[in-house]
């Protein structure tokens, strides 16, 4: 079967978070290519691809012999800290107060005209994008705390009827969050830990109620994923209320998957599990610390 090019507007989209620019060598005016990082040449998110010069790209993909390439988690660490720093340098302008609160009347609206759409409705994908490039462009703690209520209640209405929305929803929910990249890159006060763990627990009911009714098979995957990135980032910024919250998410849905005892929803279990043991196997190589968190992962796994 041919394979799909990337899109054209997702090219440039990323073309431009880059600002052109390898995000790992970072060297101006070289010739550039949009990298898979997952290795999925038919996979055009935006978040899977990166800006990457030749040079690099040889580096990412070719053999090294005796030498280490880089891996697909290190270059998701190159991606987000080099887009966060471009961001920074274009000094995005704020909106004042009075600007906001019409942002957050228009969230609003927009949330509203998601739910009204149609599952076949490409308009959907386009809404949730519109969402997320206002968190980048015009970004505050109450514009962000907007959308992320508005997520939520999309989550909340995806396990009731609209399932098709929950992996876009699920998505969402982390780019909010995606420029986290360690303490040393950006750093993570109060409120910005509030932040990650609300969009958590919107993670939590997305995936619970996707398990309990929608029993959406790509949702299945795909929320589980999203809260593996989450609870790295517990690990990088030694959160453990973020960490916590990741493991109470898995725990949520695994319940959801059964009633009565017995097991309404196996392949939301499977892949619930499935990733569960990935984050134990991370929790197990990082110190000593994270052992109640083992502990309590084991005991998931075990049920």
């Amino acid at each position: 079967m041919k394979r799909r090019p990337i899109p054209l507007s997702i090219a440039a989209e990323v073309l431009f978070l880059s600002d052109h620019t390898c995000c790992i060598c970072r060297t101006r005016r070289k010739d550039v290519q949009l990298h898979h990082i997952d290795g999925d040449k038919r996979h055009h998110n935006r978040l899977n691809l990166a800006v990457v010069c030749l040079d690099c790209h040889s580096l990412v993909t070719g053999s090294r012999g005796l030498g280490r390439s880089y891996v697909p988690a290190e270059v998701r660490l190159f991606k987000r800290s080099w887009e966060e720093q471009v961001l920074a340098t274009r000094k995005i302008h704020k909106p004042i107060k009075r600007y906001q609160k019409e942002l957050i009347s228009q969230i609003d609206l927009i949330v509203c005209e998601i739910l009204a759409c149609r599952k076949s409705n490409p308009r959907v994908e386009e809404l949730l994008q519109l969402l997320w490039e206002i968190h980048l462009w015009r970004g505050s703690p109450a514009v962000d705390g907007k959308i992320i209520e508005g997520l939520h209640h999309l989550a909340l209405m995806s396990g009731l009827g609209s399932s098709h929305l929950a992996p876009m929803v699920a998505e969402k929910l982390w780019e909010m969050c995606f420029h986290y990249v360690g303490p040393d890159k950006v750093k993570m006060d109060a409120q910005a830990m509030k932040k990650v763990i609300e969009c958590i627990e919107a993670l939590e009911t997305l995936g619970s109620f996707n398990c309990e009714f929608g029993h959406g098979r790509n949702a299945s995957k795909v929320i589980p994923r999203q809260l593996e990135h989450f609870l790295e980032i517990g690990i990088w910024y030694s959160r453990r209320r973020i960490v916590d919250a990741v493991i109470t998410a898995y725990n949520k849905g695994l319940e959801a998957c059964l009633e009565d005892g017995k097991l309404t929803f196996a392949l939301g279990r499977k892949h619930i599990r499935d990733s569960a043991r990935r984050m134990l196997s991370l929790l197990r190589r990082e110190k000593a610390k994270w052992r109640p968190q083992q502990r309590r992962l084991e005991q998931i796994l075990a049920d």
